[in-house]
């Protein structure tokens, strides 16, 4: 996991100000402008800055979808959380952390369902711990596995 800087940000991304808005037929996707003034869905790196300049957050957008690396920061500047997003859901593992640096949070997400999460209190003591999906998440994984092993044989 890198962390980009601020400036690498501010050069090559887009700014969530002005024009760049969230729109489309539910409102979900990011575009530069509202779809109703012709705007289209971004791609890119996309980020936003807080009133003291500093990062809230950056993301990679593809079709106005997050879908990359997901950063968020605290009003200082320390790294809240990183998560890897796919098509708009979390997938992969994303890590929480408190604003001194400790990790808080690790979890491992598939098509969006939690399969394994731990969490530890400001002291490092772990406090939370799942190790596998329950029923319910093992089926829908299962589901998306299928679809998606049916899509690449067709491709």
């Amino acid at each position: 996991m890198e962390i980009l800087s601020l400036g690498y940000v501010i050069q090559n991304g887009i700014e969530f100000a002005e024009d760049v808005c969230f729109s489309g037929t539910h409102g979900q996707l990011v575009f530069d402008k509202p779809e109703e003034e012709g705007g289209k869905p971004l791609s890119g790196l996309l980020y936003e800055k807080r009133e003291n300049g500093k990062l809230a957050y950056y993301a990679y957008y593809k079709n106005g979808i997050s879908d990359g690396d997901y950063i968020n920061f605290y009003e200082s500047g320390e790294v809240a959380s990183f998560q890897k997003m796919s098509n708009g859901v979390i997938s992969g593992k994303s890590i929480t952390w408190f604003e001194n640096g400790n990790i808080r949070t690790v979890a491992e997400h598939k098509y969006g369902f939690c399969i394994m999460y731990k969490e530890w209190n400001e002291n490092k003591e772990l406090i939370k711990e799942k190790i596998e999906p329950n029923e319910f998440e093992k089926k829908m994984i299962e589901k998306y596995d299928t679809r998606a092993k049916s899509i690449r044989e067709t491709e």
